[in-house]
């Protein structure tokens, strides 16, 4: 029997020895992937651990698998610092999860907006942080003359729409989301959640703690992937949040050969063909309906 390990991430001290070997591996990644230690000796300075307000590591089974912390930056503004997955934790949405906790407390702080630094040649890294709604912006602070930094950031304030990969939902929550645009489905939450942690990919929406929309992905792990829920709740509709999801759903899936969806209302055809899709001449949807 295969026993699936769960990641559970909490806060530590900034001086926790797990964080400061966690640092450690991350400077040696750097290192490596940059070039070589002098390349990247200007950058040191921004990254004491001592200047660290809150830090946050991720354990799968009792073992470190990664961090990540946060800095204020100014009394609306905090950054976000040195988020880093081990090499065999990672494709387990590792970052996401560190990157959730640190959106949550970020909020929780009072904050209003979210900013970070990371390399150009951390393609992996500018993908999470998109499908978090981070947009690039200019170059702030000591990064400003340096042309292999790139800067993002995203508002978190009470009102702002936070998107997460993977987090775990309630039943009740799911519920209220699928029966606010008349889904049938949302009478069996249960078996919702069962097969969204086997699904290829789901990123929620939420206000605060409100569920306000989802987007679950089914894929075949390298051609197809099947965009088989797309739904905001009608409160919610107007804001771009389908489109964000949406857009997320073709930036994790850019290398596939095809992203295909059902589209059941004619009335929202135009929205798919405002994000690229087109219609399947000569293809007829069919199913067998069991609710």
């Amino acid at each position: 029997m295969v026993i699936k390990m769960q990641i559970e991430v909490k806060e530590v001290r900034h001086d926790a020895p797990v964080f400061l070997m966690l640092c450690g591996e991350l400077d040696s990644f750097l290192n490596v992937a940059i070039g070589g230690e002098e390349k990247r000796e200007k950058y040191k300075k921004f990254n004491h651990t001592d200047t660290m307000d809150f830090v946050a590591v991720a354990y799968e089974g009792g073992e470190p698998a990664g961090c990540g912390a946060l800095r204020k930056y100014s009394e609306k503004e905090v950054e976000i610092k040195r988020v880093f997955v081990r090499e065999k934790y990672r494709g387990k949405n590792v970052g996401g999860m560190i990157l959730e906790k640190l959106l949550e407390q970020a909020q929780q702080t009072g904050f209003e907006r979210m900013i970070l630094e990371t390399g150009a040649f951390l393609g992996a890294s500018i993908k999470l942080y998109r499908r978090y709604g981070f947009e690039r912006i200019e170059n702030y602070g000591a990064y400003k003359d340096m042309p292999e930094s790139i800067c993002m950031g995203r508002e978190i304030g009470a009102d702002a729409i936070i998107y997460c990969v993977g987090k775990r939902m309630e039943a009740d929550e799911l519920k209220e989301l699928y029966e606010s645009v008349g889904w049938k489905s949302g009478k069996y939450a249960d078996r919702l959640l069962c097969s969204f942690e086997k699904a290829g990919m789901v990123i929620s929406a939420w206000q605060g703690s409100k569920l306000a929309g989802l987007v679950e992905v089914l894929d075949d792990g390298g051609v197809t992937a099947y965009v088989h829920y797309l739904l905001v709740n009608p409160f919610y509709q107007g804001k771009g949040i389908g489109a964000r999801l949406m857009e997320a759903v073709k930036e994790q899936y850019r290398d596939y050969l095809y992203i295909v969806l059902s589209c059941e209302q004619k009335g929202v055809i135009p929205f798919y063909e405002g994000l690229g899709f087109s219609v399947i001449e000569g293809s007829t949807p069919m199913q067998i309906n069991r609710l």
